[in-house]
């Protein structure tokens, strides 16, 4: 829909009724520029048809605004983009609407000292708050069907980049569920306007499932609901705080107090030889680890995912990874269970609102025996099982969306 001129929009804009109503902004785009629409169909390499060897599932045939688009056709796709409070869209493969990748970035805001990042869309629109927190490694781009699926519902849709993570910045911090779970806080109150007379859903992927966990159960006084997807964190009975099995980095730094230290104390005692020794260990591990992932990103998402993952999505996470302070966040990151003292177990009981379980059913890390754990905990919960993986909110957008914003509204019915 950012390309009025290319032959993509022209196989699928019939200028009927219908089809006006479906795709508004693809519409008013080419409707307002009557010279673009008699321009020849020319499109770069990126808009032409596929080849069959490149037609895979989920491969993504973008359309954005280049060369052979003109000016007209520029400024009617920004103000479209503007009038309705939506980011610049595109068609991925199989023509669903979704958040065109920017490298640079949406919006921020100042946590703590800190410029974090996050994406909104509908922010006039009079529907309820949503807050959407991504999980390990991933950022707010990871919602990038998610928001404006609910946007063009009518819900007010704010995706943020936890500390440490995506676009926000990568430094050495005391990172912990509770440390995340407070910016979740912190985020829905100041920049999503979350109160008590406008309460926000909350939903929350993988560990910031847990994050948004915390979040609903600290503060439900600005709290409508939480949907938990494809959530992280042990709630077998009586478990202990932090996750179900160590990081490598935490079995080598040690998971004691005086051992995981807050990297950003300044009266802290000296380290002993042998806590200097763990450290360097411990950092050493933990760089491995990353640049062994950073090089295997696709080969880990397609592991986890039920449908292709494509390259706009990889390149998403290796911007973060390419970040100078990034392998020093990463052993931080790596830390994060260890910190953790408040069980999950112990925050899902306190918590006493509207709860959603979306969970990708063919998910290999968290099962859904882990859903029906929850389940004998919340038996009222909403279960919404879907044929997708870790990720279902990006694995099968299309029916986790429906679902998400189906069960958001009636909660304020």
């Amino acid at each position: 829909p950012q390309h009025t001129s290319c032959a993509y929009l022209r196989e699928r804009c019939d200028a009927t009724p219908q089809h006006t109503r479906t795709h508004p902004m693809a519409c008013t785009a080419a409707l307002t520029s009557a010279a673009v629409a008699a321009r020849p169909a020319v499109c770069g390499a990126r808009s032409s048809p596929r080849s069959p060897a490149a037609a895979g599932r989920g491969t993504p045939r973008r359309c954005v605004l280049g060369p052979c688009a003109s000016s007209a056709a520029s400024s009617a796709t920004a103000l479209t983009t503007s009038s309705s409070g939506m980011p610049p869209l595109e068609m991925d493969g199989k023509g669903r609407e979704r958040l065109a990748l920017r490298d640079e970035g949406w919006s921020f805001w100042t946590w703590r000292g800190h410029r974090c990042h996050y994406i909104s869309a509908g922010e006039q629109n009079d529907g309820p708050i949503v807050v959407l927190v991504h999980g390990f490694g991933a950022h707010s781009y990871h919602w990038r069907y998610t928001v404006p699926a609910l946007a063009r519902q009518g819900f007010r849709v704010y995706a943020l980049c936890m500390l440490g993570y995506g676009w926000s910045p990568k430094v050495e911090e005391p990172y912990s569920m509770e440390f995340w779970g407070q910016q979740v806080i912190d985020f829905a109150a100041e920049v999503a306007g979350a109160s008590p007379r406008d309460k926000a859903v909350v939903a929350g992927n993988s560990i910031g499932a847990l994050a948004a966990l915390y979040a609903a159960s600290r503060a439900p006084e600005q709290t409508a609901g939480l949907c938990l997807v494809n959530s992280a964190g042990n709630f077998a009975e009586n478990a202990p705080p932090g996750p179900e099995k160590q990081t490598l980095a935490q079995r080598a730094v040690g998971t004691s107090g005086t051992t995981i230290r807050d990297p950003t104390a300044v009266d802290a005692p000296p380290r002993t030889p042998l806590e200097q020794i763990q450290e360097a260990f411990g950092r050493f591990v933990a760089g491995g680890i990353f640049y062994f992932t950073k090089v295997r990103i696709k080969s880990i998402l397609s592991s986890v995912y039920e449908f292709e993952v494509d390259d706009d999505l990889v390149r998403s996470i290796e911007l973060a990874a390419e970040d100078p302070g990034a392998m020093g966040t990463f052993y931080q990151l790596s830390l994060a269970g260890g910190r953790t003292k408040v069980a999950a177990g112990d925050l899902l009981e306190q918590y006493k609102g509207p709860l959603m379980l979306l969970w990708g059913e063919k998910d290999p890390w968290m099962t859904p025996s882990k859903a029906e754990r929850i389940l004998e905990i919340k038996p009222d919960a909403l279960y919404a099982p879907v044929l997708a993986g870790h990720c279902p909110h990006d694995d099968a957008p299309v029916e986790c969306s429906a679902k998400l914003a189906d069960w958001a509204k009636g909660l304020s019915a």
